[in-house]
């Protein structure tokens, strides 16, 4: 099975690596899209943590884009891919 970012589309993933996530623990997060340079999250508490270190409020829901460049690993579930395809078709 040929695996495909693309399919991922607003599934929940985990990705490692991007100090800007500055992650503790592993938290899903939901892809919300993939363009050639890069994947587009959302994560509630990401998006907060990153408020923070800005000293800024959150507005509400906000999208993060991660640059492939940062990303060491993306776990997602087989399944949820397997899924996607068969929407596709």
């Amino acid at each position: 099975m040929e695996m495909q970012l693309s399919k991922l589309v607003h599934h929940r993933i985990v990705v490692l690596g991007p100090q800007l996530l500055d992650q503790e623990q592993l938290e899903p997060v939901t892809l919300l899209g993939v363009e050639e340079t890069g994947i587009w999250i959302d994560s509630e508490q990401a998006a907060n943590r990153i408020a923070d270190k800005l000293r800024l409020k959150p507005a509400g829901p906000a999208a993060i884009f991660i640059p492939f460049a940062q990303i060491t690993s993306i776990l997602a579930s087989i399944d949820e891919a397997r899924a996607g395809e068969s929407r596709a078709i």
